[in-house]
């Protein structure tokens, strides 16, 4: 399926659920949209902005090996993603496995 498309269900599932987390991983709240980045705050109270280029990097991660998402947000850095790894993790996790294939 087209990476944007993906996309598209991953806002969509965290503007409904008001939350991205997986189990044992820390939680991130929704906070605003903007037209390139979507806004988390973190378990500490820290916002984040998280670009959807860099969400799109983690889909096709997933679409290209898609082992990484059994893996944890350190894989991602394999991908070039650094300091996001975890919220993008969890936004990834917003959508079953094989909806990556």
């Amino acid at each position: 399926m087209d990476e944007k498309i993906l996309l598209g269900r991953i806002l969509q599932q965290f503007i409904i659920h008001k939350y991205a987390q997986h189990p044992g991983y820390n939680k991130f709240e929704y906070v605003k949209y903007s037209k390139s980045a979507i806004y988390v705050t973190r378990e500490e109270g820290k916002d984040t902005a998280i670009s959807f280029a860099k969400i799109l990097v983690g889909i096709k991660g997933y679409q290209f090996d898609l082992s990484m998402y059994d893996e944890g947000p350190a894989k991602l850095r394999e991908l070039g993603l650094t300091h996001i790894t975890s919220p993008i993790f969890a936004l990834l996790h917003l959508l079953p496995k094989d909806a990556y294939k």
